[in-house]
C-alpha cells in the first residue's frame, strides 16, 4: 500500500515535554519521566509549573503545538530548537496552510491566546533536556523500537490495505489516510488522525491492535444517524430501546439504532479482515440484527453507504 512512515525527534520531544506536565501522561512513562524531570534546572522547574497551569485550561495544548509542527515543511530539516525560534513565522506559516481550514476550534482559540507565550518556555526546557542528554537517550533507547514496530506496521499494512477497507464506509469525508503515518514513543495509547491526514501512532499499541485502532476511528467519528431515520420500529424494537437502562441518552430511537449500527459495523469490519473473537453486546440485541444485515447482504462497491443504510433500516423495519 505503500504507507509513508515517519518517526520524529521533534514531535517526540514535544510529546515528552507533555508528560512532565500531565499527570495521567507523566504516570504511564513514569520511568522515562523521572529519567531526567528530577534534574532539571530552577528555571525550567519554574516554567513547567506554567505549562501545567495552561494544559488546565487547555489541556492537550502540547498536542496543539504537534499539529502546527506537523504541516510545516521544516518539520524533518530543521533543530527543533530552530523550528520554534521564529514562533511568530510558524503561525504565519500554519494559517496559510490547508490543513489550517481543518483546524478545531479549540487549537485555534490556542494559536491566538497562548501559543506565542508558551513557546519560549518549551525552548527553555527543551535546552535543559538536551544538556541531560534526552537526544542521546532517545536515539539509544526509543529510536530502535520506533523502527522495529515500524516494520512490524508496515508488513501487516502490505498484507491488507485496513485503509482503503475502512474507507469504504466513511459518509463525513473523516477518512484515515493511507500514506501519512507518524510512529512516535510519547502519543500514548491512542491512535489519532490530525487534520484528517496525518495519523499517529506509538510502539505501545501493538501489531494485532492496529486494525482495531483503525476501525474504530473511522466508525466513531462518522455519523450515521440521518440514514436511520428511515427506519420504522417494530413493535419489539420499540420495547427493546423503552426497556434499555440508557434510552435517554440515545436522542430518540434513530440515536439508538446509530449505536448500534456503528457497534455492528465495527464488528463487520473486523471480521473482514480476519478476525473472528468478537462479540456484541447483549445490551443491543437490534446490533445483532444489523450484524446479521452486513453478513447476508454484502454492500456493492457502486452503492454509496447512505443508499445501504438506508435499505437495510427499510428491511429491517418490516
Amino acid at each position: 500500500m505503500g504507507a509513508d512512515f515517519q518517526i520524529s525527534y521533534t514531535l517526540d520531544m514535544l510529546l515528552y515535554i507533555g508528560c512532565l506536565i500531565d499527570e495521567k501522561k507523566s504516570a504511564f512513562y513514569e520511568a522515562d519521566v523521572q529519567q531526567f524531570m528530577p534534574m532539571l534546572g530552577t528555571v525550567s522547574d519554574k516554567y513547567l509549573a506554567k505549562l501545567t497551569k495552561v494544559n488546565k485550561r487547555t489541556p492537550g495544548f502540547i498536542e496543539h503545538i504537534v499539529s502546527i509542527l506537523i504541516v510545516n515543511d521544516h518539520l524533518h530539516d530543521w533543530r527543533i530548537v530552530d523550528l520554534l525560534d521564529r514562533p511568530h513565522r510558524l503561525v504565519v506559516v500554519f494559517k496559510k496552510a490547508k490543513q489550517f481550514d481543518h483546524a478545531a476550534k479549540d487549537l485555534k482559540k490556542f494559536l491566538k491566546r497562548d501559543f506565542l507565550k508558551v513557546i519560549p518556555l518549551v525552548t527553555t526546557i527543551i535546552h535543559d533536556l538536551e544538556r541531560l542528554g534526552f537526544k542521546k537517550f532517545w536515539l539509544e533507547k526509543k529510536l530502535p523500537h520506533l523502527k522495529e514496530r515500524t516494520s512490524e506496521y508496515q508488513k501487516i499494512l502490505d498484507e491488507f490495505n485496513i485503509v482503503e477497507h475502512v474507507n469504504g464506509w466513511v459518509v463525513d469525508k473523516k477518512k484515515p489516510n493511507p500514506n501519512k503515518w507518524y510512529m512516535l514513543a510519547y502519543s500514548g495509547f491512542e491512535y489519532k488522525v490530525l487534520f484528517k491526514a496525518y495519523q499517529i501512532t506509538s510502539p505501545v499499541i501493538l501489531v494485532e491492535q492496529l486494525f482495531d485502532r483503525v476501525v474504530s476511528y473511522g466508525v466513531s467519528v462518522n455519523t450515521y444517524r440521518s440514514f436511520c431515520k428511515k427506519l420504522k420500529p417494530t413493535l419489539a424494537l420499540k420495547a427493546e430501546f423503552k426497556g434499555h437502562e440508557l434510552y435517554k441518552t440515545f436522542n430518540g430511537i434513530s440515536g439508538y439504532a446509530e449505536r448500534c449500527l456503528k457497534m455492528a459495523l465495527k464488528v463487520y469490519l473486523l471480521e473482514r479482515c480476519g478476525r473472528a473473537d468478537l462479540e456484541l453486546s447483549k445490551a443491543y440485541p437490534f446490533a445483532s440484527d444489523i450484524l446479521d444485515y452486513f453478513r447476508a447482504v454484502e454492500k456493492p462497491k457502486d452503492v454509496s453507504v447512505k443508499r445501504y443504510v438506508m435499505e437495510m433500516m427499510k428491511e429491517l423495519s418490516k
